[in-house]
């Protein structure tokens, strides 16, 4: 999907920004890495987790955070993601306009 993304932007705008989009990805990637890191700790202390005695309601807690979290950010960028309009066959036709601008 980011090749496609690539395309896309290059046809609309005429420049190759590849390191950008791809910068762009994966600084938002270590943005969630540290908002789960943030999180994990949160949870815990929010479900009452303690190492030396672990009770049933903590290791429930933690189950349904760590579950339905998930869950909410996969909903969430189904949603998000509901308007990619870049099928295969639209794909082809970005490849196809590429190439005739770049042999031209």
């Amino acid at each position: 999907m980011t090749a496609d993304v690539c395309d896309l932007d290059e046809l609309r705008t005429g420049k190759r920004r590849e390191g950008v989009l791809g910068a762009v990805y994966w600084w938002m990637v270590k943005l969630g890495f540290g908002i789960a890191a943030l999180l994990s700790g949160t949870i815990l202390s929010i479900v009452g987790f303690d190492a030396e005695n672990v009770t049933e309601s903590a290791v429930t807690g933690m189950r349904a955070f760590y579950s339905l979290l998930p869950i909410a950010g996969v909903l969430g960028a189904v949603l998000i993601m509901k308007n990619y309009d870049i099928t295969e066959k639209r794909a082809e036709q970005m490849k196809a306009e590429l190439a005739q601008k770049r042999s031209a």
